[in-house]
């Protein structure tokens, strides 16, 4: 698995009803498959995803001092900033690894206010409103444009979800509408001595949620993904193009139809000590806190039957959330 399939989203945006469903088919594929593709005729800027990347290289360039300011409080959870080795992905499987490399920063909703309603007290920490930095003096732009933008994308690629599984378009728009999405930004340092056994920069794992969509620097590539053959396969980044992946939630959903894939990130091929960082920015669409995610009617098996038990949406992603924190990290997003 040298490449992943490419999906070009001009069919949804200038197409018809027929032409929507067509998109639907082929990720239906690609997700039987892989659980990964890439789109292009995304609507995203090149010129805002560049500068959404140059703004976050100048944060993390930053004194650590000055970004631990913007660390969140205990009572809140994705947003601000997380300190180098604060994670380890791969406890999300079970897994024990030395600390992943990389620090993180992370942004919500943009819109939310202090007091949004929530129904789970579980769930308040989740609908924060963001921790903005002062500095760089675009950071907040930038970020809440490309939020707004990537945000109405989910969107989108839910409603060809939607078709590609045999459903009505608008089947998990309800589902999704008061979402706790993730804008989450890795940067992985360049390295001065090598990493420790076991060590990643971001170690094997499946994402939680329902999709992700990932911006990737051109320069620095280091994504590895499992293929069906058993093997960890590199992906180099494809400038103009998002990375799309389903999480555990959608694979739950599909009853297994669909792949949530194992992925990591590594040292780019024959670079055994990096010396050049990296960054890229996933937004994790997350459903509604409240969405009991339960087999859909069009993937039960023939008996009727399902391999999931329903789960609130909120409950399986705080559990795995709070799984791959390191001990000082617990109180901070």
């Amino acid at each position: 698995m040298t490449s992943i399939p490419v999906i070009d989203l001009n069919g949804y945006y200038g197409g018809d009803f027929e032409a929507r469903q067509a998109l639907g088919r082929q990720i239906d594929t690609a997700c039987r498959d892989t659980g990964f593709f890439t789109v292009k005729g995304h609507r995203i800027p090149d010129a805002l995803a560049a500068g959404l990347i140059g703004v976050a290289q100048a944060f993390f360039a930053f004194p650590v001092e000055e970004k631990l300011q913007y660390r969140a409080p205990p009572d809140t959870q994705l947003r601000g900033y997380s300190p180098f080795q604060a994670h380890r992905l791969a406890r999300s499987r079970g897994v024990e690894t030395p600390p992943d490399l990389r620090e993180v920063f992370s942004v919500g909703r943009p819109q939310l206010a202090p007091d949004h309603p929530v129904a789970d007290p579980d769930a308040r920490a989740f609908y924060r409103p963001c921790i903005w930095p002062d500095q760089p003096a675009a950071f907040r732009a930038i970020y809440t444009r490309y939020y707004e933008l990537v945000d109405a994308l989910a969107r989108d690629l839910m409603r060809l979800f939607a078709l590609g599984l045999g459903l009505p378009e608008s089947y998990f728009d309800s589902r999704i509408d008061d979402h706790f999405a993730a804008l989450n930004t890795f940067h992985y340092p360049a390295q001065t001595a090598a990493p420790q056994a076991g060590q990643l920069r971001a170690g094997e794992h499946s994402d939680f949620g329902s999709l992700t969509i990932l911006l990737q620097s051109p320069d620095a590539g280091g994504l590895e993904v499992m293929g069906m053959d058993g093997a960890w396969h590199y992906l180099a980044p494809q400038p103009g193009h998002l990375v799309i992946n389903i999480g555990d939630l959608m694979a739950q959903w599909t009853n297994d139809r669909w792949r949530s894939t194992l992925h990591r990130v590594v040292n780019p091929p024959g670079e055994p000590v990096s010396r050049r960082s990296r960054i890229s920015v996933g937004f994790f669409c997350h459903p509604n806190f409240e969405t009991m995610i339960e087999c859909i009617p069009t993937c039960r098996s023939a008996d009727g039957s399902s391999r999931y038990e329903p789960v609130k949406a909120g409950t399986y992603m705080r559990r795995k959330i709070l799984a791959v924190r390191m001990p000082q990290a617990s109180a901070a997003a």
